[in-house]
């Protein structure tokens, strides 16, 4: 079997690691006071910015 696309790490990248939201060098938490404060937050994917929103409505 050698389709390339058949392993983990062949699929996108996950929207958080930990508590850290790829690509982004933010916590969850982190990003979630910016949201919270005004700030844009422009990196953010669609699902990690659902991501935010949902911690940002429990801080």
């Amino acid at each position: 079997m050698s389709d390339e696309h058949c392993s983990v790490c062949s699929g996108d990248v996950p929207p958080l690691i930990g508590q850290v939201l790829t690509g982004t060098g933010l916590t969850l938490a982190q990003a979630a006071r910016r949201l919270l404060a005004g700030d844009a937050l422009p990196d953010l994917t669609p699902i990690q910015r659902r991501l935010v929103e949902e911690h940002a409505e429990r801080l």
